[in-house]
């Protein structure tokens, strides 16, 4: 199954994508430089997603260039149902490189509605 990304939004404060796919996928959702008034030094954040993951695998959400760090904060995992980014406990995840998703090979499909706040380094 292959990802399909439809964004909903890009307007000077966030970004909202509608994002479905399935297992083994390896692909870049959001590219900085396609962004409304993205600069060379733009930073998005994972501000909140919604999710749906079917099977036991795991969807991950991390910006390009860190995916083989193991610190949590650069990172979001995925399983089962639920939402990240409404609780006080959950932070901001912020990166300045492009937004990928991996899934492994337990995930059947998912579904998710993410939004990402525009940090900085975007012209208005």
């Amino acid at each position: 199954m292959t990802i399909v990304s439809t964004q909903l939004v890009d307007d000077s404060f966030k970004v909202i994508n509608k994002i479905t796919g399935g297992r083994k996928e390896d692909e870049t959702l959001i590219k900085l430089d396609d962004l409304k008034g993205s600069t060379n030094e733009s930073e998005i954040s994972i501000a909140n997603t919604y999710y749906e993951v079917e099977g036991t695998g795991k969807v991950t959400l991390q910006f390009k260039g860190s995916f083989w760090s193991t610190t949590d904060d650069t990172k979001l995992e995925m399983t089962g149902i639920d939402n990240y980014g409404l609780k006080p406990s959950e932070t901001k995840i912020i990166g300045a490189g492009d937004l990928e998703i991996k899934t492994d090979k337990n995930v059947d499909k998912f579904s998710l509605m993410l939004e990402c706040h525009k940090e900085k380094g975007f012209s208005e």
